[in-house]
């Protein structure tokens, strides 16, 4: 179920059927720095003085060149104690998988051997980091599809991360990129995006009650989130995960970040995980060598050796030949 493609075209999130809507238009290409360029912490009353800042990670690195750069922000207006972690991700030199579990997300029409819950044997070589995807199918039967298997069908009103045969990732509501379906790669549907277009979502103030972002089974909403985002040019992705955290201050950290576009995953403590892979010593088998999350549950050799029961994403680096973007 590999769904990696060739890089995103040069106008960075470039959809097939024009560049990504929050890309500038014109013929010349804007230069995408990266690392990110630094950022203002949504609110200077509980910011930590490392907010905003970006720090190069030496995960999937290389030739001493970050693919990967994290970032802390604390959302809450007087919570000090509420954070968020955001990875940047630069897709022009990893690529965006998505995978299968082998139960979710329920199916009736694929069979076992379709959904092995492994990231491929061919892809683990070059394997960077795993992390959650979205919510179990009977809590909103959100779509899903992965090349020519459909898990579920789409929601015309779900959020929709896409993953595009070019390399691109569009996240928006499924009723807005429906045209471009006959070109993806891949779709994991959501609750309804937690940013468009730089806008948060109309109903995200709702903190109290926040049910199209769910919360825990004892109603708790203050509960570990996870998101996924994209930047105005498509070629940065962002995933964010956080403690204590509500839906609207997922959304404000991820737009503080630099997510145009974004899209709120799984919840909960036992499924929300990202995962960096490598090993220790060159004679060592790949596994997890460190969360982003300190308090992360995970199995040491999971998605590799031991497949997942739910769905999830994996980034691996682009080969040479695959990292310029296409003409």
């Amino acid at each position: 179920m590999n769904t990696e493609a060739t890089s995103p075209s040069p106008q960075g999130g470039a959809s097939p059927s024009g560049p990504h809507p929050a890309a500038a238009s014109g013929a010349r290409e804007v230069a995408v720095p990266f690392p990110p360029t630094s950022f203002e912490p949504p609110h200077a009353r509980t910011a930590k003085p490392e907010d905003g800042t970006w720090r190069p990670l030496a995960e999937g690195a290389a030739g001493g060149t970050p693919v990967l750069a994290q970032a802390t922000v604390h959302p809450h207006k007087i919570k000090p104690h509420v954070y968020v972690h955001v990875v940047a991700i630069d897709l022009r030199k990893v690529a965006l998988h998505l995978v299968a579990g082998t139960l979710e997300p329920q199916s009736k029409d694929i069979p076992a051997e379709r959904r092995p819950g492994l990231v491929p044997a061919a892809d683990q070589q070059d394997l960077i980091a795993v992390f959650n995807g979205g919510f179990m199918a009977r809590h909103g039967k959100y779509g899903m599809r992965v090349e020519g298997d459909e898990f579920l069908p789409p929601r015309p009103d779900a959020c929709t991360v896409a993953l595009y045969q070019d390399g691109a990732v569009r996240i928006a509501e499924w009723s807005q990129i429906e045209a471009d379906a006959p070109k993806m790669v891949g779709l994991r549907q959501t609750p309804p995006c937690l940013v468009t277009a730089r806008e948060l979502h109309p109903a995200i103030e709702d903190a109290v009650r926040p049910r199209k972002w769910s919360a825990a089974e004892n109603g708790e909403v203050e509960i570990r989130r996870s998101a996924l985002g994209v930047d105005a040019t498509g070629r940065v992705l962002f995933y964010g995960s956080g403690e204590w955290v509500t839906a609207k201050d997922v959304a404000v950290a991820m737009k503080a970040a630099g997510a145009v576009d974004a899209a709120q995953l799984d919840i909960n403590y036992s499924y929300t995980k990202f995962l960096f892979y490598g090993r220790p010593t060159p004679s060592d088998p790949l596994q997890v060598v460190s969360t982003l999350i300190q308090d992360t549950k995970h199995i040491k050799r999971g998605y590799v050796t031991t497949p997942a029961e739910r769905d999830f994403f994996y980034l691996k680096r682009r080969s040479h030949a695959a990292s310029s973007p296409s003409k």
